[in-house]
């Protein structure tokens, strides 16, 4: 999550991000626009933003404690 915001971040396309997560190869406009693994990088980012924004929080808040 965060290494696609990173690359994002750093203008890399959401395109060439999946490129390097999923190891996938160079597809058209018109595939790319139906990919699910477009809609992943999308929903993998929106969760970055959430992290940074201060989710990482609630995760540590929700821990639970091994006795």
């Amino acid at each position: 999550m965060l290494q696609a915001f990173d690359g994002f971040r750093y203008g890399a396309t959401q395109q060439s991000i999946a490129k390097v997560i999923f190891d996938i190869d160079d597809v058209s406009r018109d595939e790319w626009q139906a990919s699910s693994r477009r809609h992943a990088i999308m929903s993998l980012l929106r969760e970055a933003r959430r992290m940074i924004e201060g989710g990482y929080r609630k995760l540590l808040r929700h821990r639970r404690r091994r006795d």
